[in-house]
């Protein structure tokens, strides 16, 4: 397969994410729970004696040195299944990191790695090693991808049952 294809394919898997996210975003942002995403949040990690807490951010994120969940905030006032499966997600990768947190460095560091390749296979498109850099990107993207699942998972254990089945079908 050569760069160009290869660049090609990539970013139309990567389009057709960001279709399914939004309409995603648009199903299950009218459906309301009774509280909001991140005193939820909040409320979860004290629980479990993570030491984290949960701050408000430009996007939806964990950072592991200062032991924060960031939340957009929108997502921090939300009152609807999508931003509580949003929290819910970001306090998984929390629960990961507490159990593990030797493997989550190892998939954040291949994750920059890919990222390095993407941009390099870009540049370099038009030939075979950019498709080799492409390659290679969207393969460590695509190994990481159990761990996203994971984090679904162990956040699921987190939400009340009169909820679970409604969060989990948002995070699909």
């Amino acid at each position: 397969m050569n760069g160009v294809l290869t660049a090609l394919t990539g970013m139309a898997l990567v389009v057709s994410y960001a279709v399914y996210l939004a309409f995603t975003f648009r199903r299950y942002r009218g459906v309301p729970v009774p509280l909001e995403a991140g005193p939820f949040a909040e409320e979860v990690l004290r629980r479990l004696f993570t030491g984290f807490r949960v701050r408000v951010g430009r996007r939806n994120s964990v950072r592991y040195p200062e032991r924060s969940v960031y939340l957009t905030r929108a997502v921090y006032a939300g009152r609807s299944v999508y931003h509580l499966a949003v929290a819910v997600h970001e306090v998984g990768h929390v629960l990961q990191w507490r159990e593990r947190p030797h493997m989550v460095r190892a998939v954040q560091g291949a994750l920059t790695l890919a990222l390095g390749l993407l941009l390099l296979g870009f540049l370099a498109a038009p030939s075979p090693v950019g498709a080799a850099f492409l390659t290679g990107g969207y393969g460590l993207f695509l190994m990481s991808l159990p761990l996203e699942v994971e984090a679904n998972r162990r956040g699921l254990q987190a939400v009340p049952p009169e909820w679970r089945e409604e969060v989990q079908t948002a995070e699909k």
